[in-house]
């Protein structure tokens, strides 16, 4: 005996998917402001950063700002915020450090996300569970 048809199981398919991807949407929004950027991802390891350099000033004036933000950012923001760190379009090491940011940067962050998204997928990942009194 069957209790779906053909047609209603399909149905039931796309719907599924359809929720699940309004999950991860809403999920995605809430859990943006709580990654830290901070640690190594497949992209760049922070710790191997040399303090003082371009890369280090960029990396940490830049830690806090989410993938989206620095993808998005416009070239007359970015060269503000250069300036801020002490980079400017006069600096010979301007085209290296603009290339970090755009190629290290930008990636590092992705990466970063997609693994906070994901860690529940991980073998031996425990959910932090509260104490109900």
């Amino acid at each position: 005996m069957k209790f779906l048809t053909e047609k209603s199981r399909h149905a039931f398919k796309i719907y599924s998917i359809l929720l699940f991807f309004i999950g991860l949407f809403f999920h995605n929004g809430q859990a943006q402001s709580k990654i830290d950027y901070s640690i190594k991802s497949n992209i760049l390891d922070p710790d191997t950063l040399k303090k003082g350099s371009n890369e280090y000033r960029i990396f940490w004036h830049f830690v806090k700002w989410t993938h989206e933000e620095v993808k998005e950012i416009e070239a007359q923001t970015l060269k503000i915020e250069f300036k801020k760190i002490g980079i400017t379009t006069k600096d010979e090491k301007f085209d290296a450090a603009y290339s970090f940011f755009e190629i290290k940067m930008k990636y590092h962050k992705r990466s970063v996300e997609n693994w906070e998204h994901f860690k529940n997928l991980a073998p031996g990942y425990k959910k932090n569970k509260t104490k109900q009194d």
